[in-house]
C-alpha cells in the first residue's frame, strides 16, 4: 500500500464524462507506453538484488460493453453493433418493444448443432447461415484509417454512416495494428447483466422484467409462442410464472440460505 504503488480510480459520470473524447485523457498514458516499447527501461528486482532492462507494452483492455465503445470507437448501439460481425450484424427491429434484437445467434454455433433445427424455442425458422468471417488486425487498421473525428461534445463526424466512429488512440502504439485481439470484455459485467434480466424476470419485478405486453406481442408480430399471446384480461402465465407465495418460500428463501465464500457476493437477505 505504499505510495508509489497506488492507482488512481476517477469517475466522471453523465453528462460531463468524455465519452470517445477519453483519448485526450489517454495521451499521456499512450506516450508512456510508447517510450516503454522503444527505449530500454532499467528495473530493480528485489528478490536478486539486482538491475535489468525491460521493455513493457499493452496486451488489452479489459472493460465492459460502453467502456469497449468508448476505447475503441466502435459504435455498440443500433443494427451494426457486432464487433465480429461489423456490417453483416444480423439484427432485428421489434415493432412493440421498439430494441433492437439479434436473433440469428445460432449461426455461431456448429453447422451439426441440434439448436440450429429448432423453429418453436428461437425464432420460428432454422439456422442454416454461417457465421461470417472477423476481419483481419491489418483490414480493421485500414477501415478505422478511412474515419476522421474531432474531439469535442458538439463536433460531428464525416463517417456517420459507418460503425466505427473514430480511429482509437491506442493504434498510435506502433504494435497495436497487428494485434489481432485489442479488447476483452469483462466476465463479472456480462454474468452482472444476465443475472439482473433473469432475476427480475423470474420475480416479476417492476420496469425490470423483460416479460411485458409488448414482449408478447412481439411474438404474435413474429408468429411464434401463440399460447403465450395477450388475451382480453391480463396475459396468460409463462412456464415460469410464479406466485407471490412461491418466490417468498421456493426462490427467495431458497437464496438467502446459500453459503458462499467471504467476498463472493452481496449479501443476499
Amino acid at each position: 500500500m505504499k505510495r508509489k504503488y497506488m492507482m488512481l480510480s476517477m469517475m466522471i459520470s453523465s453528462p460531463m464524462q468524455p465519452i470517445k473524447d477519453i483519448d485526450v485523457y489517454l495521451n499521456p498514458l499512450v506516450e508512456d507506453l510508447k517510450f516503454l516499447w522503444v527505449d530500454d527501461v532499467e528495473v530493480f528486482d528485489v528478490v536478486a538484488s539486482e538491475t535489468f532492462m525491460t521493455h513493457a507494452m499493452l496486451f488489452c483492455t479489459i472493460n465492459d460493453f460502453p467502456a469497449y465503445g468508448n476505447l475503441s470507437g466502435y459504435s455498440v448501439k443500433g443494427h451494426k453493433t457486432c464487433p465480429r460481425c461489423e456490417e453483416n450484424t444480423a439484427s432485428h427491429q421489434l415493432k412493440n418493444g421498439r430494441k433492437t434484437v439479434y436473433l440469428p445467434h445460432r449461426r455461431f454455433l456448429q453447422v451439426n448443432h441440434p439448436y440450429r433445427r429448432l423453429k418453436k424455442a428461437f425464432n420460428g425458422h432454422q439456422e442454416n447461415d454461417k457465421a461470417p468471417t472477423p476481419l483481419t488486425s491489418i483490414q480493421i487498421h485500414e477501415k478505422v484509417n478511412k474515419v476522421h473525428h474531432v474531439f469535442g461534445k458538439t463536433s460531428k463526424n464525416s463517417s456517420a454512416s459507418s460503425p466505427s466512429k473514430k480511429k482509437s488512440i491506442f493504434f498510435n502504439l506502433p504494435y497495436w495494428s497487428k494485434l489481432q485481439v485489442r479488447h476483452c470484455i469483462d466476465v463479472m459485467h456480462v454474468e452482472k447483466n444476465v443475472c439482473d434480466s433473469l432475476i427480475g424476470t423470474l420475480l416479476n419485478i417492476k420496469r425490470k422484467t423483460k416479460d411485458g405486453v409488448n414482449a408478447r406481442f412481439d411474438l404474435v408480430e413474429m408468429k411464434i409462442r401463440e399460447d403465450l399471446a395477450p388475451r382480453e384480461v391480463g396475459t396468460p402465465p409463462a412456464c415460469y410464472t410464479m406466485s407471490r407465495q412461491t418466490r417468498e418460500d421456493n426462490f427467495c428463501l431458497c437464496l438467502k440460505s446459500v453459503n458462499v465464500p467471504q467476498g463472493y457476493s452481496s449479501k443476499y437477505s
